[in-house]
């Protein structure tokens, strides 16, 4: 007796990659970072528990997406990362342009260029995990028939 296959989100999707999906998680993913890594860099003052915040929410809005998905498909995650990387590159080149950001940032050395290129592999690898995990959680397991004895 077989089981009725599960159709998942990617197949009703025509396998093309959920755009309504990807949008909710980059908004839940940015508004994490602010609630979090906000509130972690105005009491620690160091910039790298913004990161740090950034990280945590990133991986939560992938595997919402993941999940939401129901496939272990990590280039979503890094789609979404990537996505979130260019949105806060675009906030702080505005934010420094503006003169609204400190220069160096809290915790920083002038002229250290780690932060920069350190928190966004930790974003990338922060969005292809979640999203892994989010799809693994959310995908069928494999069930085993009975034994013969």
């Amino acid at each position: 007796m077989t089981q009725p296959a599960q159709v998942s989100q990617r197949q009703r999707n025509g396998g093309g990659t959920p755009g309504r999906q990807t949008w909710i998680a980059l908004g839940l993913s940015m508004i994490g970072t602010a609630g979090l890594g906000g509130v972690l860099l105005f009491l620690l003052d160091n910039s790298w528990w913004l990161a740090a915040g950034g990280a945590l929410s990133l991986f939560g809005g992938a595997f919402y997406l993941g999940r939401s998905v129901g496939d272990p498909e990590p280039l979503y995650g890094t789609l979404l990362a990537a996505a979130y990387v260019g949105v806060a590159t675009v906030l702080i080149l505005g934010g420094t342009l503006l003169a609204l950001l400190p220069d160096p940032w809290p915790g920083l050395e002038v002229g250290d260029s780690t932060f920069f290129f350190v928190s966004p592999l930790l974003l990338l690898l922060a969005g292809a995990l979640g999203s892994m995990v989010g799809g693994r959680m959310s995908s069928p397991r494999p069930t085993s028939g009975p034994k013969s004895v």
